[in-house]
């Protein structure tokens, strides 16, 4: 599989970093990414990383601007829609609705079946911080997709 046309990561931008960081750290800890130590970028600007060493995702929190931090995220402005991340497992899903309800979420749709994929599609979709729109999601077929590509993998590291 070539790595042209991979996603490299996906950077958000946060109106306040420590206090997403209190729903982003134990959602994305529950999802397998590590929470790397906060960095600031030449411009002064906060970041923290987090990165999914089984699946090589990366996940970039920016906080924003003083000057933009009051700019409310609207789902059909022009740029980001929502972000969304993979399961295993159905009950993963449900979990995740749990978890960021109790992290103070608002679900918007599910945790349901949706007609995305003949195979199944159940997700759940809610805001987070800043009404971040979010999707936790298990897709039969590309878990199937993805344990392929894991068995061939294997088997070239066994030759």
């Amino acid at each position: 599989m070539p790595l042209l046309g991979a996603m490299c990561h996906v950077g958000i931008t946060v109106s306040d970093l420590n206090g997403a960081m209190e729903f982003f750290k134990p959602f994305l800890e529950f999802l397998g990414y590590e929470i790397w130590d906060e960095t600031q970028d030449p411009n002064g600007q906060r970041n923290r990383v987090a990165v999914n060493h089984g699946n090589g995702a990366v996940l970039n929190l920016w906080e924003a601007k003083p000057e933009f931090a009051k700019h409310p995220f609207e789902v059909y402005e022009v740029g980001l829609h929502h972000i969304a991340f993979y399961t295993d497992t159905r009950e993963q899903v449900d979990q995740a609705c749990e978890l960021a309800k109790r992290l103070g979420a608002k679900v918007v749709d599910g945790p349901g079946e949706f007609p995305y994929d003949p195979e199944g599609w159940y997700a759940v979709y809610f805001l987070g911080p800043d009404r971040l729109k979010l999707e936790v999601v298990h897709q039969p077929s590309a878990v199937k997709r993805y344990a392929e590509m894991m068995r061939l993998v294997e088997q070239v590291m066994k030759h």
